[in-house]
């Protein structure tokens, strides 16, 4: 699918809220990127986090809970115990399953953006205490996106940083507030 501006995926466990509200501060809102946080979430807890992040950006923000047409300039946030996966230019859901332990949401976001968005793919990965995200990383170098990984000294959380950098290369490892420079001007 051909996009004519970047596809963001962000990732975040464990103590990603600081980084994210950082980055949301900061972002310019004339971004031409659309951005699709995913967050690891209990299945049974509700979230506040678009209530939260409405705080710091003036960016539209929407909790994805179905599938939804995907629009630039838009910050999609998953909703609890979904999956998502990104296929022409549509954020589809569905149940995390009981069996699927670890969550993996991450992986499972960046993969398919990957394939979806190619070159235009951005993943992000934030703060947590989990090893998500480093396939799906990969797949976003494969076909030559950027990936950004919080500073792990930045993190409350270091391990998903760390462990992302150890089993891959990303094209940065930044701060929070480096990462949204980088992010406003990679997608301008």
């Amino acid at each position: 699918m051909s996009y004519t501006y970047n596809v963001v995926g962000i990732g975040s466990s464990a103590g990603g809220l600081a980084p994210l509200k950082i980055i949301f501060n900061q972002l310019p809102p004339d971004i031409n990127a659309a951005i699709i946080i995913i967050p690891h979430l209990l299945a049974n807890m509700p979230s506040n986090l678009g209530k939260i992040l409405h705080t710091v950006t003036g960016m539209p923000i929407m909790k994805v809970e179905e599938n939804t047409h995907l629009k630039k300039g838009v910050v999609y946030v998953l909703g609890e115990g979904l999956v998502m996966t990104i296929k022409d230019k549509q954020l589809q859901v569905r149940p995390r399953e009981a069996s699927e332990k670890i969550n993996k949401a991450i992986d499972h976001f960046f993969i398919s953006l990957a394939e979806e968005a190619a070159n235009k793919s951005v993943g992000v990965v934030l703060s947590g205490a989990g090893y998500d995200g480093i396939e799906g990383a990969k797949a976003i170098e494969d076909k030559h996106g950027l990936v950004i990984v919080q500073e792990p000294y930045t993190a409350e959380f270091p391990l998903m940083p760390q462990a992302l950098i150890a089993n891959d290369h990303p094209d940065y490892i930044l701060t929070p507030e480096d990462i949204a420079y980088k992010l406003g001007k990679h997608c301008r």
